[in-house]
């Protein structure tokens, strides 16, 4: 275990040392523009990378250039952030072709492939008639997603989850998820408490195998 550890710190450790050019200019750009300069096409770059070493370099990156983003997380082939001041926890994970926006995502909480993390309900707004959609004043909210939560493949987040939730796979979050239960459809709606989904023999735990109730 404790050279797992330490072959894990050795890795990071070169990561962060390949994307320091990319972090770095970064970094100094929004210091002069007061704005996200290079940090889309970077990340859009880096989510091209395979494998255990592109996850690395990708982590490396975000710990550098996120509002907050530990060394233990794990982003997957073709994912990315759009917004810097997005933040995320210890131990997070988001699959493949994930793309995350303006949100907050707690401790241990995993994110299925091809999942989107919108930055609100009301990015674009369609009030006035006489202008364009894309010309209309936009509303970016942070969305929070909190610990513990399983959110699952293609799904579309775009309000708050509370903490040991699970969101079914291609499901729409359009309003407040609660804490500790298992919400599903289209807008998604509540469907039990996890208590009741699953055994209670089966431990519920981020990285943890857990056993799913019957359509999930």
């Amino acid at each position: 275990m404790r050279t797992r550890k330490t072959i894990k710190t050795v890795v990071s450790g070169m990561a962060i040392c390949c994307v320091a050019p990319l972090g770095a200019s970064e970094r100094l750009a929004r210091c002069i523009l007061k704005r996200d300069v290079w940090f889309e096409p970077h990340g859009d770059l880096l989510s091209l990378l395979p494998g255990k070493f592109g996850r690395y370099l990708r982590n490396a990156y975000y710990w550098m250039t996120l509002k907050k983003c530990p060394l233990d997380c794990c982003f997957i082939f073709g994912m990315s952030f759009t917004h810097s001041d997005a933040s995320v926890g210890h131990r997070v994970y988001i699959g493949a072709h994930s793309m995350v926006g303006l949100a907050s995502i707690e401790d241990d909480t995993l994110l299925g492939d091809h999942v989107h993390v919108l930055s609100g309900k009301q990015q674009h707004g369609f009030h006035d008639p006489d202008r364009l959609i894309r010309e209309q004043p936009q509303v970016f909210r942070k969305i929070h997603i909190g610990s513990n939560c399983w959110i699952g493949t293609n799904c579309v987040v775009m309000a708050d989850i509370g903490e040991n939730s699970v969101i079914g796979a291609g499901s729409v979050v359009t309003d407040s998820v609660p804490d500790h239960v298992v919400a599903v459809g289209n807008p998604a709606r509540t469907l039990q408490s996890v208590r009741r989904a699953f055994r209670p023999e089966i431990v519920f735990q981020g990285a943890t195998q857990v056993q799913q109730s019957p359509g999930l």
